[in-house]
């Protein structure tokens, strides 16, 4: 029971409490705590879950969070004429607004997607830190390893955020999705609608979805494969290889099923955020229970929406002078460590500098991606000692999830040697010899 002071504050200070909590089960710990409390609070609950639900995202991102609020009343799947409706009303600016309050099924959801953000910002950083790490140790680079692994600013914060919410919207629009319409001349087929969702950002934008795409693989081949260590060794291998023989439309351990693995993670991708947590956070057979599932042939999910596109200069916000101009990236600027989400980041900056950008989501830019080139301030950058580098030679340096290793029954059928071949996934790539030296 709350102390008899904590019960006689006004009504407006009570208020203002509520507006800082950032969780619903703070918010229920103080409600049981306090009847006084839960009368303040159910005379406005709308209101009040409503900035509970804005709590969990970045001021400077509203927008995007009221764009998901208006995809998540989506059913599931969405068919093609609710996602066109949904793309006619953004471009027209036309979707929900910041509201003093909203019904408590979307508040509610909202808050269970922002709590499922706040986890996957934290392993985003701790995976994608650990690869610039590991980076710095391959090229020699000098590093500080304090502030490199620091705790993320607000902005960096404000742009993970930003980036994992734009995904949990897109697996809304486009995950589960029903088949095309007789009108699907009319409305769009599901790729030009998805192509149509990211039209809607800046490039440096598209940058900042496409390397969420890239952490997401990356973790989920690290899950992929401790999946087949069960299914080589241990007590459940035959049990989970059972799976694997049901799997459709393909068995999950047989010869040469690697390329589609990578199809199936589009699959896995497009169920969201809680499903993909659920994974990562799993082990044994329910691990493998929740992986091998049957899948559609659909696959390319976000990959195939992200491919490159040409753009222009300007599509990045920034112009030639600001390209060219070496004052922005000596020690002691702090232009760059403004809290503005919207900010041309320094590594977006450092990665094309002296040069037009000529589109985005490119494969030779995937090894900066891997460690989020675009979400970092300029001091953890400093920090990294990629500053110091040419763009180019550190992004040889790159998770290659097209080479995997060999599948459960190769290496089954393999020499000894070769069964339990660790891969090498994170490293420098060469360029291939020529076909007629």
């Amino acid at each position: 029971m709350a102390s008899p002071s904590f019960e006689t504050l006004l009504p407006e200070v009570q208020a203002q409490i509520m507006r800082c909590l950032d969780s619903i089960p703070d918010l229920f710990s103080l409600l049981r705590a306090s009847p006084r409390f839960y009368q303040v609070f159910r005379s406005r609950r709308e209101h009040h879950m409503t900035q509970l639900a804005f709590n969990h995202f970045h001021p400077q991102i509203s927008d995007d969070v009221m764009g998901l609020a208006s995809a998540l009343r989506l059913s599931r799947p969405a068919s093609r004429d609710s996602v066109q409706q949904y793309l006619s009303k953004r471009d027209r600016d036309q979707l929900d607004q910041k509201q003093p309050s909203m019904d408590l099924s979307t508040t509610t959801s909202l808050c269970k997607v922002g709590s499922k953000i706040a986890w996957f910002v934290d392993d985003y950083q701790k995976s994608s830190l650990q690869l610039l790490a590991k980076l710095g140790s391959d090229m020699e680079l000098q590093q500080d390893p304090q502030i490199l692994r620091s705790t993320l600013s607000i902005t960096e914060r404000g742009r993970l955020r930003r980036a994992f919410c734009r995904f949990e919207t897109f697996c809304c629009l486009f995950g589960l999705c029903k088949g095309d319409t007789a009108d699907s001349q009319l409305l769009g087929t599901f790729d030009n609608q998805a192509r149509w969702y990211l039209d809607g950002f800046t490039a440096d934008e598209i940058e900042e979805i496409a390397s969420i795409r890239d952490y997401l693989v990356r973790r989920l081949w690290g899950t992929f494969e401790a999946i087949e260590e069960d299914a080589m060794h241990g007590e459940l291998s035959d049990h989970i290889r059972m799976l694997g023989a049901k799997c459709q439309p393909r068995d999950w351990f047989s010869f040469q099923v690697k390329a589609y693995h990578l199809l199936h993670m589009e699959f896995l991708m497009s169920q969201g955020l809680d499903f993909l947590q659920k994974i990562l956070t799993s082990d044994g057979l329910k691990r493998a229970e929740s992986v091998i599932v049957d899948s559609t042939e659909r696959s390319h999910f976000l990959t195939e929406a992200l491919e490159p596109r040409f753009g222009s200069m300007m599509s990045l916000g920034f112009d030639e002078e600001e390209l060219d101009y070496e004052g922005e990236y000596e020690d002691g600027d702090e232009e760059f460590e403004l809290d503005d989400v919207d900010r041309m980041t320094h590594g977006l900056l450092w990665a094309h500098k002296n040069r037009v950008p000529k589109d985005w989501a490119r494969w030779p830019l995937k090894g900066l991606r891997d460690w989020g080139y675009v979400f970092w301030d300029s001091s953890r950058l400093r920090a990294s000692g990629v500053l110091d580098q040419e763009p180019e030679a550190v992004a040889k340096y790159k998770f290659n999830e097209k080479d995997r290793p060999l599948s459960v029954l190769e290496r089954l059928h393999a020499a000894p040697e070769r069964r339990d071949q660790a891969p090498t996934i994170f490293k420098k790539s060469e360029p291939k010899p020529p076909l007629n030296p």
